[in-house]
């Protein structure tokens, strides 16, 4: 299993993105950096300037909204990302809340997972990658029908598409499209017992290989004076508000309500979808997403980095990539 770093910030500015950015460069343990959706600055330009400031590392994104978004602007940003960095780029899309939906697009999808599945493959005809077979025009949701859609082809590396995945059907139609699936706040058990199989279950429906499983897991180190409870809710307050989050950590096990969100936080700490103790706890936790057949887990920082600062974010990461540096996954 491969490790990664989330930049735990929505940067208001681009250098606030450069410490995190010279850490993977730095650190052969890290593989990529990610950024989640941003409504301030765009998640690609702020990339893009990592990439012109000298800080050329592997990029992904988890997850971007598809109601912002056309198929062939969203693959003309993704062959960007791959272009200026010089690596394969990992770029997760996701139809995001309900809310969402209704005030970007006017209403909300009919079926999200079906719209979701069919942005991707609009966009991946879009990108017209020479090593993709022709993709038909298969998806319900014909707002994103693509005919016509191509862009004029440029050399650039590989541009992996990937579904952000919460719950079961999501995840079959990642293993049926996508390069990988994303997951965000699942518990390692849940991720093994229900994201896995769904995705292979997908795949072995489309005839293909099963793509790549990434989860990206909320982290802290235990320090004197930390709660663990706040820096859940700083890392993760915002999601666990939102119905489709709440029933996948019901469904998870995890007893949370989206009345209490105080409350929510301290059941995601104590459910396993927030690892929080010394850097070996914590690496032991990340030991059972490996065996829940996860490829990749990027290290979310978000809540130490809200309350403590970019130094001490720093320290945490490095301590838990110290603990992991022996592991064999």
């Amino acid at each position: 299993m491969k490790l990664s770093l989330l930049i735990p910030t929505v940067p208001a500015t681009v250098e606030q993105a450069v410490p995190f950015a010279r850490q993977v460069a730095h650190d052969s343990q890290l593989t990529r950096l990610w950024q989640g959706q941003s409504y301030g600055l765009e998640p690609a330009a702020t990339f893009a300037y990592l990439a012109g400031a000298g800080h050329r590392v592997p990029v992904g994104t988890s997850v971007l909204v598809t109601p912002l978004r056309r198929p062939a602007q969203a693959a003309l940003e993704a062959r960007t990302l791959a272009a200026v960095t010089g690596h394969p780029a990992v770029v997760g899309y996701g139809p995001g809340s309900r809310a969402v939906q209704q005030e970007r697009l006017g209403a909300a999808y009919d079926d999200p997972v079906a719209a979701s599945a069919d942005f991707l493959r609009a966009t991946r005809h879009c990108l017209a990658q020479p090593w993709d077979p022709p993709v038909p025009d298969t998806g319900a949701d014909h707002r994103y029908h693509h005919a016509g859609e191509t862009l004029p082809p440029v050399a650039h590396p590989r541009v992996q598409l990937a579904l952000g995945v919460l719950r079961r059907r999501m995840a079959r139609a990642a293993g049926e499209v996508a390069d990988a699936a994303i997951t965000w706040l699942t518990p390692a058990g849940y991720v093994g017992r229900v994201v896995t199989p769904a995705v292979a279950e997908g795949a072995d429906r489309a005839g293909r290989p099963r793509p790549r499983v990434i989860a990206a897991v909320p982290v802290a180190v235990a320090r004197r004076g930390r709660r663990p409870e706040a820096l859940a809710h700083l890392a993760a307050g915002g999601h666990l508000v939102l119905p489709h989050y709440a029933d996948m950590l019901t469904r998870a096990g995890v007893d949370v309500s989206t009345a209490d969100p105080a409350a929510a936080a301290a059941a995601l700490v104590a459910g396993g979808g927030f690892l929080y103790g010394t850097a070996s706890d914590i690496a032991a936790g990340l030991v059972e997403y490996a065996a829940a057949g996860v490829d990749e887990v990027i290290l979310n920082l978000t809540g130490v980095h809200s309350w403590y600062g970019t130094d001490e974010t720093l320290l945490d990461l490095n301590e838990i990539l110290a603990a992991t540096a022996s592991l064999h996954w």
